[in-house]
């Protein structure tokens, strides 16, 4: 029988400081990841709350495309732990620009479900699987040399490839 659905959801926070011209500021970053793994697809949901008082620069890609250009998540067997291979499309590009983020300002949140079916090797028959995002986020939105790194805890989901 099919396994219909597995979401999970892991909390992380991370609060880091960054040094600008008006001296300390803190960054107080909350984000959430969970899997609908339903109707033979992988939609994967990131959250991303702006806790603290400056407007921070989340990357287009985990904010607001609605499909992968590059391996975004680190998706794995499990128990096993191997990694799955990215099939989706790869598109060659320069270092990223301030275009490449979107402000989210103070005590706000961003949510976007991207679906990674086809961009991910999935097996055939139900199986197992732990994702996570690992990237950057911009302690000021305006500017790049401010990216701080950003992940989230792993989520384990189930899925039935084809």
């Amino acid at each position: 029988m099919r396994r219909r659905t597995m979401l999970g959801a892991a909390l992380w926070a991370v609060t880091a400081a960054a040094a600008g011209a008006d001296g300390e500021r803190l960054m107080n970053v909350h984000a959430s990841l969970s899997v609908d793994a339903r109707h033979d697809k992988v939609l994967v949901t990131i959250k991303i709350e702006n806790r603290g008082e400056q407007r921070i620069g989340l990357p287009r890609e985990i904010a607001a495309d609605s499909e992968l250009s590059r391996r975004v998540f680190d998706l794995r067997r499990h128990p096993d732990g191997a990694e799955l291979p990215y099939t989706g499309r790869m598109v060659k590009r320069g270092a990223l620009t301030l275009d490449d983020y979107i402000a989210l300002p103070p005590h706000s949140a961003r949510t976007h479900t991207i679906d990674i079916t086809r961009a991910y090797a999935f097996e055939p028959g139900t199986h197992a699987y732990v994702i996570r995002y690992q990237g950057a986020v911009l302690a000021d939105a305006r500017q790049l040399e401010s990216a701080t790194e950003l992940s989230t805890e792993p989520v384990t989901f189930s899925h039935t490839g084809r």
